[in-house]
């Protein structure tokens, strides 16, 4: 079965797996059933939760690299990196674009999911 879901690149990612789609596809189930927790992370950030929001982009970041969502992975190092200088207004002022990002993806990934498995 070919996967395709937008805003992957399955081909760059199934080579992390040896073209083993039942692993990527369980990889694909956890990044999904663990993202709602970094969300709630990611949409209550402030000055004192600023050093957990940065641990959770960079989570963000690798588990992104690791099922080929090359745009959700540079967003996040981006934010990241803000987070980790202290910059709270630069944090905030991208947020939403992230949040928005993550939602997105996840929402592709769950339909494909709900779609090709029984």
């Amino acid at each position: 079965m070919a996967i395709k879901i937008p805003g992957l690149d399955v081909e760059k990612a199934l080579d992390l797996y040896d073209d083993d789609e039942e692993i990527y596809q369980a990889v694909l189930k956890s990044y999904v059933d663990n993202m709602p927790d970094a969300l709630k992370i990611l949409r209550n950030v402030s000055a004192e939760t600023l050093q957990e929001y940065y641990i959770k982009a960079h989570g963000i970041k690798g588990t992104s690299a690791n099922i080929g969502a090359e745009d959700l992975r540079q967003l996040a190092g981006k934010m990241e990196i803000l987070a980790k200088s202290g910059d709270l207004q630069g944090v905030l002022a991208e947020n939403h674009v992230f949040i928005k990002h993550v939602e997105d993806l996840l929402v592709n990934i769950q339909k494909w999911l709900d779609e090709n498995n029984s």
